[in-house]
């Protein structure tokens, strides 16, 4: 990838990212079990951070992020409010939808950048997360499943 595609790709997942932010703003305050509104607020922070980190590479990079409270926004926070009457797995069904298409973003823009190393790095600790996030939402779905309670899963003190 060329520098300009790589900072349109970038921005990209900041539109991505701010979309998310809003929405899962809206499902931590709808959702009624304190510990999977928790677990959700504490991914929502980690998508904060993603979206600081990629407009501070796109500008290390000579780009102009998207900034926040532009249509992404405003798409996230309406996609929050129409299905925050869902139900709590419906809303994480909804989730995990945006963090597998995530997934799939970072890792082929990983495959596909050659000779950026500061990018590849980040793009690599992002894909992580959304990974960890995807495995936790798809716990929780199988608590919220079966009979267990959902939350954080005993044992891990990492999303």
């Amino acid at each position: 990838m060329e520098r300009e595609q790589v900072i349109h790709a970038l921005n990209e997942n900041l539109r991505a990212e701010l979309s998310a932010v809003e929405m899962y703003s809206a499902h931590a305050e709808a959702i009624g079990n304190d510990a999977v509104a928790e677990g959700v607020r504490a991914i929502m922070q980690v998508e904060c951070r993603h979206a600081r980190d990629l407009a501070r590479r796109i500008r290390a990079l000579g780009g102009s992020p998207v900034e926040p409270g532009g249509a992404e926004t405003l798409a996230g926070r309406a996609a929050g409010a129409m299905t925050a009457q869902a139900s709590t797995a419906e809303m994480l069904r909804l989730q995990l939808a945006e963090e597998q298409q995530a997934i799939k973003d970072y890792a082929s823009e990983i495959a596909d950048i050659m000779d950026d190393a500061e990018t590849l790095d980040l793009l690599q600790e992002n894909l992580n997360d959304e990974i960890e996030h995807s495995r936790w939402m798809k716990e929780q779905l199988k608590l919220l499943g079966g009979t267990g309670a959902a939350g954080r899963a005993p044992g891990t003190g990492v999303l």
